[in-house]
């Protein structure tokens, strides 16, 4: 009987209109959530067989429920630099655990980027989930793949720190008083070194080896004649370098010869590249290093050093991280030093609508969806990674205000339906009666 087949729509109608109550009520409560995505509830009527064309049998509604997870809310702007939202296609790698993804790591895919950095030194959002990245090698590459989670692992920056880098070049910057009288005793080398013959003009720098702990040296400038100059480059103190103790700590010797200008004409060999054989005490390497002497200019003015250029640096702690083109999460330090530990790479799929809703916000892959494409950022169709920034929901509060009302109203017209049906089934009792 059609009265019948009313009440089953009517049925229908109060259920697919819940259904769409709980969506609206999930969108709305989540419109602060980040990275969230609206859904929504689509209606299919369904068609019962007609037994004849004078009668009509109700088939009622069902509903389709879908979030827009292909839809991008606004990027707004954030005070932390670990915050990462994502302009364009693309999921967050992440993981409910700290495994690695290819040995017992269960893979899900998020845009909601609110990461800080846990205890432990993992990179973690709001929701619980560990950012997962390729690491960047030493040399600066990355070994990546677009299908494979074996190249992936969880970002922890714990016990990350600034290595330290040795001094290779040195360049000093100086004048040599031309007015000063030449040394007319004998001279051996080392003999500055040694304090056998007291400089003419002795300057002392900082080089750092290789542990990153600095080191003196001198160096001893005594004029031989009226364009030439000894010059002498020794450890302080001596016991630094192996048998410095009986040389005075000497490194390098040799002669620098002027031009008429004060230019220099020429620098002995020995003077320009040289070794430092630390003492097995200090715990360094050894240490080329190279000097370079032609900013030392001999003028008829006073000895003076106008500059000195070291390179090198010590050991520094982690300060910051940033992140720079392509996805590349740098590490900045104390010592002026950054360094690259990760490349954040982003997920793409066929059919991003498809992923099914799971735990914290993210995704699980579905046969709708298909399977995933890890890409770096800026590449393969994937989007942009921004830092200091979030992706807000995609939620319009005023959309869903309206949908509310016109949800309400139906559900009220399907109520309505039952209320009218069982009025009639009365009167058909009242019949018999």
């Amino acid at each position: 009987m059609s009265i019948y087949t009313a009440l089953r729509a009517g049925v229908s109608g109060l259920t697919a209109n819940s259904s769409a109550l709980a969506a609206i009520s999930d969108n709305i409560v989540n419109v602060n959530t980040v990275g969230y995505k609206r859904s929504t509830v689509d209606f299919s009527a369904l068609v019962n067989a007609q037994n004849s064309d004078t009668t009509y049998n109700a088939g009622g509604v069902l509903p389709l429920t879908r979030q827009q997870i292909s839809l991008q809310g606004s990027l707004e702007q954030s005070r932390s630099t670990t915050d990462l939202a994502i302009s364009g296609d693309g999921f967050f790698i992440v993981s409910p655990n700290s495994n690695q993804l290819s040995n017992g790591g269960s893979v899900l895919f998020t845009r909601a980027g609110s990461f800080t950095i846990d205890a432990h030194g993992y990179m973690v959002n709001a929701q619980g989930l560990y950012l997962q990245a390729w690491p960047v090698n030493s040399d600066g590459s990355v070994i990546s793949s677009p299908t494979s989670l074996s190249a992936i692992e969880p970002v922890n920056i714990s016990g990350v720190g600034g290595l330290a880098e040795a001094s290779a070049n040195v360049d000093i910057n100086a004048n040599l008083n031309s007015d000063q009288a030449a040394y007319t005793g004998a001279y051996t080398a080392g003999d500055l070194a040694l304090g056998n013959v007291s400089a003419h003009f002795e300057s002392s720098l900082e080089v750092y080896d290789s542990l990153g702990a600095p080191r003196t040296i001198s160096f001893g400038f005594l004029k031989t004649g009226p364009n030439e100059w000894q010059v002498e480059v020794y450890a302080r103190p001596d016991t630094n370098i192996t048998g410095g103790a009986a040389t005075g700590g000497l490194l390098a010797t040799g002669e620098v010869l002027y031009n008429t200008d004060g230019t220099v004409q020429s620098v002995d060999t020995g003077l320009q590249n040289f070794t430092i054989d630390w003492a097995v005490s200090t715990g360094a390497a050894q240490q080329d290093l190279n000097l370079d002497l032609r900013g030392v200019a001999q003028n008829a003015k006073s000895f003076g050093v106008t500059s000195v250029t070291v390179d090198g640096v010590p050991p520094g702690d982690l300060v910051g991280l940033i992140l720079e083109g392509d996805g590349f999460l740098t590490a900045q330090f104390s010592n002026g030093r950054a360094r690259a530990l990760y490349q954040i790479p982003l997920a793409t799929f066929v059919n991003p609508n498809g992923l099914a809703p799971d735990q914290g916000g993210a995704f699980r892959t579905t046969l709708e969806s298909g399977l995933y494409n890890i890409n770096a950022a800026n590449a393969g169709g994937a989007g942009r990674v921004v830092s200091g920034a979030l992706e807000a929901s995609n939620v319009d509060l005023a959309q869903e205000f309206t949908n509310l009302i016109t949800t309400q109203r139906a559900y009220s017209a399907a109520s309505r339906i039952i209320t009218t049906a069982d009025q009639m089934l009365e009167e058909l009792l009242m019949v018999k009666r």
